[in-house]
């Protein structure tokens, strides 16, 4: 079995994969937890002082682009990257505009747990009332709880387009992304997959951002293929 080192999102812990974790035949899964870092710099030494090289990096969201990121850093020391849910063109002007207000608001406000309101932006809405799904949500933000949020949020906001850069590199890239992903779009993501010299891509269907929760079943058959 070959180690993949796994990054999963903002707010995010390794309780995003346990219904995946446990179903992977052909690897061995890494969890790297990026969570205390302040900048994607900090992000790559923490995967710097975990991996072996070169190694299988598999993100999801804000692990998928930190995967990327650290590729177009060090790409010596990369084999593969898999990559779920995540673009490599930054975060649109909205989803900028919603993290400035949410910081604002954290600053100033106690935080009482993510709404429900942004848990369903996550999800499709067949997800919506999948009560295991939602609790795996609340908890994870939870444990993380204000403090986390808010290194993330500003941590991550500022995220550089590195399309032209991840263009460049010479290693498979595996595309995994959601037919109704409200934050990354699946189609503008196939054709960026298919400019790149060496990446796949597939979509998921009736699935919202939330991949590893919402179809985990789908995403384990994907990862035993790589």
């Amino acid at each position: 079995m070959q180690k993949v080192y796994v990054l999963s999102g903002t707010m995010c812990t390794v309780d995003l994969w346990q219904f995946v974790f446990p179903k992977l035949n052909t690897i061995f899964p890494i969890h790297i937890d990026i969570a205390p870092a302040a900048s994607f710099e900090e992000i790559n030494q923490i995967i710097l002082n975990h991996i072996e090289e070169p190694a299988i990096l598999l993100g999801f969201s804000l692990g998928g682009f930190s995967a990327m990121n650290f590729a177009i850093h060090y790409p010596e020391k990369v084999k593969k990257l898999v990559v779920i849910a995540a673009n490599t063109d930054g975060l649109s002007d909205s989803e900028i505009k919603l993290r400035k207000s949410t910081i604002d608001f954290l600053e100033k406000h106690s935080y009482k747990g993510i709404s429900q309101a942004r848990i369903q932006q996550f999800l499709h809405p067949d997800a919506y009332n999948n009560s295991e799904i939602v609790a795996v949500i609340k908890k994870m933000d939870a444990d993380l709880g204000k403090q986390v949020l808010l290194r993330q949020l500003k941590a991550t906001s500022s995220r550089l387009n590195i399309s032209q850069k991840i263009l460049e590199l010479t290693i498979p890239i595996f595309f995994i992304a959601a037919e109704n992903d409200v934050l990354v779009n699946p189609k503008k993501l196939k054709d960026f997959a298919n400019k790149t010299k060496k990446g796949k891509f597939t979509m998921i269907k009736n699935c919202g951002h939330m991949i590893p929760l919402e179809k985990h079943k789908e995403l384990t058959s994907l990862l035993n293929l790589i």
